[in-house]
């Protein structure tokens, strides 16, 4: 009796350890799963949370129930993907702008905090947003373990600039001079702080009033989990940034915020965006970053 309850002791010991083997492959083979493409010539549409018509401040009658998306180059990320769109309604205002990933765009990222062009990749618009946007392209960048000052920005987390200047312009920042030369005022909203340059990216400004920098221990602070920068070089304005972390993009929670603006834009006469959004669609799993309340300036 004693050995056949040492025999069924050690069937059970088998048979679990071949069912944790069986799981710790099963999440392994998950983790490093591949997402399928987006779909060639996609012609779906990218809804806003919570909006049916997009109806943005200062612009009334644009008859923006109607719209078209309009995508850019896919590009690989991770085991996933990600590409550029905008909206823009039947009247030709756009409405929105951002950026869409897969699930998989979080899995298995560059890891090497030294290996920045591993972890840079750009997004071309589509030709229709060059049109009706200050913007030229996007350009994200992967923190593994976040940037400078690592208290407060320490953690990983994704830089998205959307530039209104080339990509080979930005490669080509390289001049400290260049760096320190400020825009004039009025192009940089009201308590931004000038925080230096970084080669082939811009200087960049950080908002003052933003959670992250207020007293820590005070109500109004909260630790990083997203803002909104401003880039500049060579005296002009080249970019706008959420910088997100990667928490908190995958924590599905919907957000949506106005940002403060200058008095002064460059180029004039064309559409600029107020606030920024981040969101997941439950039914297909992919996250999304988007520019909207666009105004001409």
């Amino acid at each position: 009796m004693k050995k056949q309850i040492l025999l069924m002791s050690a069937l059970f010991l088998f048979i679990n350890l071949g069912l944790v083997s069986c799981k710790k492959a099963i999440d392994e083979n998950a983790a490093n799963k591949m997402d399928a493409p987006f779909p060639e010539n996609d012609q779906s549409l990218i809804a806003l949370p919570g909006s049916t018509g997009f109806r943005a401040a200062n612009i009334a009658a644009r008859n923006d129930d109607k719209y078209n998306t309009f995508y850019g180059a896919q590009v690989q990320i991770g085991n996933g993907h990600m590409r550029s769109w905008i909206n823009i309604n039947h009247a030709g205002v756009p409405l929105a702008i951002g950026i869409e990933m897969t699930g998989g765009a979080f899995d298995n990222l560059p890891t090497d905090p030294n290996d920045h062009a591993g972890a840079t990749y750009h997004l071309k618009l589509h030709q229709k947003a060059h049109a009706v946007t200050a913007f030229d392209h996007i350009m994200i960048n992967w923190n593994v373990q976040g940037h400078e000052p690592p208290p407060i920005y320490g953690l990983p987390h994704f830089d998205m600039h959307f530039y209104k200047v080339g990509m080979d312009a930005v490669m080509n920042m390289t001049d400290p001079a260049k760096f320190n030369l400020l825009p004039p005022p009025g192009y940089i909203p009201p308590a931004y702080l000038f925080a230096g340059g970084v080669p082939m990216m811009g200087s960049h400004w950080v908002d003052l009033m933003s959670p992250e920098l207020q007293p820590p221990n005070t109500p109004n602070y909260t630790a990083f989990t997203h803002t909104m920068i401003y880039g500049s070089y060579d005296g002009d304005v080249i970019f706008v940034e959420p910088m997100i972390t990667r928490a908190f993009l995958l924590s599905g929670v919907t957000l949506q915020k106005w940002y403060r603006q200058p008095d002064f834009f460059d180029p004039a006469n064309t559409y600029y965006p107020q606030r920024y959004n981040i969101w997941k669609n439950e039914k297909n799993g992919r996250h999304y970053v988007a520019l909207d309340e666009m105004v001409m300036r």
